[in-house]
C-alpha cells in the first residue's frame, strides 16, 4: 500500500504487516504528510542495505528523507516525525511525558515474540496459550499504567494529540485486531480513546481500507 508516489520526499520502509510501523503511517496520514509506503521481504531489505552502504545490522522500520540519509528504528522514527510534525508536546516536561508513554508501550514487544512465532506459524492453540500468558504477565500491568495516566483526559499529555497518543492507540488497535478481539472490554477508557483516535477524519479512511494483518 502506498501513500503518495515514488516522488515523496519521505519513505517509509518496513516489512508487510502493520507491526511498530503502523504508528508512523498514522503520524504520517494524520498530518497529511505526503510519504511513500514500501513494504519490502527480508531479501529485498538485504539488498537495500548494500547497495545503500548501511550497516548491515540496521533494522527495519527505516525512513529515508529527502536528502537520502536514513533514520533508522522505529522510535527514532517516531520521535523525529513527533518533532517536524509538531506532535511532541509544548514543553520539555511535556517530551518527557511522551517519552515515558512512548518507553511503556516499547516494553510490550520484546516479549510479544512467542505470540507473534505462533502467530506466523498458524499454531493457534499455541498462539492462544502464549497470549493468554502474555496478556496476564505482560500487557496488563502496563494498561493499567497507562489508564491511570490518561484517566478521564482526551489525550495523554497536554490538550492536543501527541506521538504518545498513536503508539498507545495503535499497539491497541492491532493487539485488538491480530491476537484478541475482547481484551480491551477489560480496559473501557483505552478502548474509547482508541475509538476517538481511530474516528479523527483524517484516520478513519485510512483505517477502513488498510489490508487485514496478522501481525
Amino acid at each position: 500500500m502506498s501513500n503518495g508516489t515514488s516522488e515523496a520526499s519521505l519513505v517509509l520502509f518496513s516489512l508487510p504487516g502493520r507491526g511498530r510501523s503502523e504508528t508512523l503511517r498514522l503520524m504520517l496520514t494524520m498530518m497529511r504528510k505526503k510519504f511513500e509506503d514500501r513494504r519490502v521481504t527480508i531479501n529485498e531489505w538485504r539488498e537495500y542495505k548494500k547497495r545503500e552502504d548501511l550497516d548491515e545490522n540496521a533494522k527495519l522500520p527505516v525512513l529515508r528523507l529527502k536528502d537520502n540519509s536514513h533514520i533508522i528504528g522505529a522510535v527514532e522514527i517516531g520521535r523525529h516525525l513527533a518533532v517536524s510534525l509538531h506532535l511532541f508536546g509544548s514543553s520539555s516536561a511535556q517530551q518527557e511525558e511522551i517519552e515515558s508513554i512512548v518507553a511503556h508501550v516499547e516494553s510490550l514487544q520484546p516479549d510479544l515474540a512467542p505470540v507473534l512465532r505462533a502467530t506466523i506459524t498458524k499454531n493457534d492453540e499455541l498462539r492462544k496459550e502464549c497470549w493468554n500468558t502474555y496478556k496476564e504477565e505482560i500487557l496488563n500491568p502496563v494498561l493499567e499504567k497507562l489508564t491511570n495516566k490518561l484517566d478521564a483526559r482526551t489525550f495523554f499529555v497536554g490538550d492536543k494529540v501527541s506521538w504518545a497518543d498513536f503508539a498507545v492507540a495503535e499497539m491497541l488497535s492491532r493487539y485488538a485486531s491480530c491476537f484478541d478481539s475482547f481484551f480491551l472490554s477489560s480496559h473501557p477508557i483505552l478502548r474509547e480513546h482508541m475509538r476517538n483516535m481511530e474516528r479523527m477524519p483524517t484516520l478513519k479512511s485510512y483505517i477502513a481500507d488498510r489490508p487485514r494483518s496478522a501481525f
